[in-house]
């Protein structure tokens, strides 16, 4: 294999990647090397080995197996393998040669090959074929570079009962709002450009994920969601069960925003009430089909979050995530900004963020970081109200 390669340690596996200094220079670009590995998402992976082991505490399953069929270096599959205690079976997969090549070398480096199955397949023929042989997964997990959608059907079909799947998008700009065409594309939705655009990006994952789950008779239930920086990632528990899968469909809806007095709801069903604003009554756009239930199981947050924090060798910054979405599971949908609080104030300065929870929490009322935005809070009150308090 004529690849530029160098030996790091992620997690507690060592790993020959290529050298991505080599093939990219200063900037530093993964997409450039010839079998992709981005050191950047090392965070993404380390808050996955807490939210795998978290399922199995959650899903009181004590032996659990886990595919992930687009594994490139394999690192992913790798940690899984090494660092879940619950793991019995992981299966690894790449088309490309080149890199299933090296998903061996890894394995074999990790002595792990007893532990973990390695393809060279395409990923959705891989995962129907297993699917028909009867190999179902308790987790599949599907990172793909881009968007998941071409690859959610096919994993929802190699998911056992109960199983949980997990999907990264990394195709932010069109799912964020910048690129409506592209989102209605690849994912049957309009997306909305607001201060909480990084939410409803994920929603409108989760409402896909929903859509597609249901035409195959299974219902979807959110356990975990985080942006962790160019990567939206998002686990649920899918059940094969045709009641589960009306309840899901009953949480599909609408966004609705103002951009006069910044009002937002979420709207269960497709049929939009009213484009009225009940505040100020401006006209309001409205965004979706997307989730309008919650986007975290507390309970789950809460196993992840202690999962990851003993593991001492995981990265402080993703503890720091992991502890900021515990804080916000429990709380509503649509979090707004300081920097809205400022604009409606007319004043010019943003109040600080702890100064905004304070005052809310002096009211009775519900507010806390969210991890999605630095200047963002998650709160009871509508932006309006919210100016009012602080007066």
């Amino acid at each position: 294999m004529n690849i530029k390669l160098v030996e790091i340690t992620e997690g507690k596996v060592k790993l020959k990647v290529p050298d991505i200094m080599f093939y990219s220079g200063e900037r530093l670009e993964p997409a450039w090397a010839p079998i992709f590995y981005n050191p950047r998402m090392r965070t993404v992976r380390d808050i996955d080995v807490a939210v795998v082991e978290a399922y199995s505490s959650f899903n009181n399953r004590n032996a659990i197996t886990v595919c992930e069929p687009l594994s490139a270096t394999g690192v992913r599959g790798l940690r899984y393998a090494a660092e879940v205690s619950t793991v019995e079976k992981v299966v690894i997969n790449d088309r490309a040669s080149k890199a299933y090549m090296l998903e061996r070398e890894n394995a074999e480096l990790n002595r792990l090959l007893g532990k973990v199955e390695i393809y060279n397949r395409e990923a959705r023929a891989l995962l129907l074929e297993l699917a028909e042989k009867g190999v179902k997964f308790d987790v599949v997990d599907i990172d793909p570079f881009g968007t998941p959608a071409p690859f959610i059907e096919a994993a929802l079909l190699a998911l056992k009962h109960r199983g949980m799947l997990c999907v990264t998008a990394t195709d932010l700009a069109p799912l964020f709002g910048a690129k409506t065409e592209a989102c209605k594309r690849k994912y049957f939705a309009i997306p909305l450009q607001t201060e909480f655009s990084k939410e409803v990006g994920a929603r409108i994952i989760l409402g896909f994920v929903a859509r597609q789950a249901a035409k195959l008779g299974f219902g979807m239930h959110p356990l975990f969601t985080a942006l962790v920086g160019h990567a939206l990632r998002l686990s649920v528990l899918v059940e094969r069960s045709r009641s589960k899968a009306r309840k899901s469909l009953n949480l599909i809806g609408l966004v609705r925003y103002c951009r006069k007095c910044f009002y937002r709801d979420l709207a269960e069903g497709l049929l939009l009430r009213s484009e009225e604003c009940p505040r100020c009554g401006a006209k309001m756009s409205v965004g979706g089909p997307l989730w309008v239930g919650p986007i975290w199981d507390p309970e789950f947050c809460r196993l992840a979050y202690e999962h990851y924090e003993e593991r001492e060798y995981l990265s402080s910054k993703g503890l720091k995530t992991m502890r900021t979405v515990l804080l916000e599971s429990r709380g509503p949908p649509l979090y707004t900004t300081v920097t809205v609080i400022a604009k409606l104030t007319g004043s010019g300065d943003e109040p600080s963020v702890e100064k905004v929870i304070e005052k809310v929490a002096e009211v009775g009322k519900y507010a806390t970081l969210t991890h999605f935005d630095s200047k963002g809070i998650r709160c009871d009150l509508q932006p309006l109200d919210l100016t009012e308090l602080l007066k």
